[in-house]
């Protein structure tokens, strides 16, 4: 028999849990979609309601709701009635209900009525008998990190959760129509559909962030930008909301951080040997603007922060403006601009610059005014540290000049650039060797890299939930300018001119670099290839 509609009354106790993992692991196995019905039979009490229908929010595991369609109700009435009435609306192929122990009397607060539910039930029941002590049989290590992120019964706080534990970068929450909003994970670079809710309850959830964040709502017909403010169980995750008024409603983004994933070892990050020697000698200098270029959520600010964190244990003053402050550093006096109160990024930088720093970083440079401040202060004897949005090394100097910067100011001041794209890491429990044909060789050979005698595809498991890929890392062109190029950019050459130049000095291109990443089984050539390169 095919079951593709898989229903469960749930009362929020330890059996009818028991008897949701059952029903989730059924539905995983069959494809089916799951509807959890919650009964209750003190009227139609809203706030009640509202109350009960967030707690279903967060019953079902993580992995389980991003791949499978699941529907929730609370109900009021007759509890095996409503129930049964239910059953038949949505044509329910199964009922799974929790019990007690060996003897199977069930459990649910649905009491003596489950018998009737079980006697009426226009499709076949499942009894869940599980003795409770010894329920859990093994614990997935993302679902231990998501109970122990959990904080009460607030769903925003228990989505933040779920996301962290699907190793989720950003949520979307986004209006389909009138009556329902998606929920979308960005995982690995890619997103995802993770569930549908009902307006009322995606714009409560909404609502929750706002106040987290401290978001004004007197208007709401303007983007409005903050960081949530969460409990002490959650100290080391950071997150900054975005919401704007879109067509069809309000939608919502939320940036995820996490400790480990911004301050890590710069040997960690994907950097080849020659490239992270290159970066290292950056480092050992004390003046000068160093620069990590690359398009909007390719990593800059990691790289920036784990360059930063190697002066963390120094006797630096080490001072930053950030638009906003992505992450608290302790080793960093931050500061965050505020147009409100007339901080921005440019006034900002003038008022570090009193503050007798170090080591500068400027969060972004974005107009001609912040562009030549960050180099005045490079030129004046800090070390400054900034990104900037460019396709590669190249080009950073081409977008300079468009700022209306003077040629001579970026040779002279701009002592190196590093410039980066992120690439999905293949799942190591079940990629697989693969081949090369013969157009896939002499994309190698066009590029100068040894063709690898093995190469590797993504195949899809349960460890990487299905997409071949687990995790990312960088892929990085690393240039220091010396002399040679300091007069190229001096002497206003050309981008094409400035990109020979450095090839011509054994330095790979981001594509080369990808390919390196192909034959180290790190990840797939399709990967490496689906991301534009310079």
């Amino acid at each position: 028999m095919s079951f593709k509609t898989i229903l469960v009354p749930f009362d929020f106790s330890e059996h009818s849990v028991l008897a949701l993992e059952k029903a989730c692991q059924l539905g995983q196995q069959l494809h089916a979609e799951l509807h959890i019905v919650h009964v209750r039979d003190g009227g139609a009490d809203e706030d009640l309601q509202r109350h009960a229908m967030d707690r279903l929010l967060s019953a079902v595991p993580p992995t389980y709701e991003m791949q499978n369609r699941v529907h929730r109700q609370v109900l009021n009435g007759r509890a095996h009635a409503e129930v049964i009435q239910y059953s038949k609306q949505h044509q329910a192929d199964l009922i799974v209900v929790g019990s007690r122990g060996r003897n199977g009397i069930l459990s649910l607060s649905l009491g003596s009525v489950a018998q009737r539910i079980l006697k009426e039930a226009p499709c076949p029941v499942v009894l869940v008998r599980a003795d409770l002590t010894n329920a859990i049989e093994s614990v997935d290590e993302a679902d231990i990190q998501y109970r122990g992120l959990k904080e009460s019964d607030s769903p925003a706080l228990d989505l933040i959760a779920r996301a962290i534990s699907l190793r989720a970068t950003d949520i979307h929450i986004d209006p389909l129509d009138k009556e329902q909003y998606q929920v979308r994970f960005r995982i690995d670079g890619i997103v995802v559909s993770y569930c549908n809710v009902d307006t009322g309850v995606a714009e409560r959830l909404m609502h929750q962030y706002r106040t987290l964040a401290r978001i004004d709502a007197v208007d709401p017909f303007r983007p409005r930008e903050g960081r949530l403010m969460l409990p002490a169980s959650m100290y080391d995750f950071e997150v900054r909301v975005t919401t704007t008024p879109v067509a069809g409603g309000e939608a919502m983004a939320l940036r995820l951080f996490t400790k480990e994933s911004v301050f890590m070892p710069l040997g960690s990050l994907g950097f080849g040997p020659a490239g992270l020697q290159t970066v290292q000698e950056m480092l050992h200098g004390s003046e000068g603007l160093l620069l990590v270029s690359g398009p909007t959520g390719s990593g800059k600010t990691t790289t920036v922060y784990s360059m930063l964190q190697t002066y963390g244990s120094t006797n630096k003053n080490i001072v930053s403006i950030e638009d906003p402050v992505e992450f608290d550093v302790p080793f960093v006096r931050q500061l965050n601009v505020d147009e409100r109160h007339d901080v921005t990024m440019t006034s900002g930088l003038r008022t570090i610059l009193r503050m007798d720093p170090d080591i500068i970083f400027v969060g972004e440079i974005r107009d001609p005014e912040n562009a030549a401040i960050a180099l005045r202060a490079a030129s004046s004897g800090r070390f400054v540290f900034s990104s900037l949005h460019t396709r590669d090394v190249a080009a950073t100097f081409t977008a300079f000049r468009e700022l209306g910067v003077k040629d001579r100011s970026v040779a002279e001041n701009v002592i190196g650039v590093v410039n980066q794209r992120l690439v999905r890491k293949l799942c190591e429990k079940c990629r697989r060797v693969g081949e090369l044909g013969q157009n896939e060789r002499e994309i190698f050979t066009l590029l100068g890299v040894e063709i690898p005698s093995v190469v590797y595809q993504s195949v899809g498991c349960d460890a990487c939930r299905g997409s071949g890929f687990k995790g990312r890392c960088g892929v990085f062109e690393c240039v220091r300018i010396d002399a040679e190029l300091a007069k190229a950019i001096s002497d206003n050459a050309n981008e094409d001119d400035i990109r020979r130049l450095i090839r011509a000095k054994g330095i790979s291109s981001l594509t080369a670099e990808a390919l390196k990443k192909v034959i180290d089984g790190v990840t797939s050539l399709d990967e490496a290839l689906s991301v534009r390169w310079a």
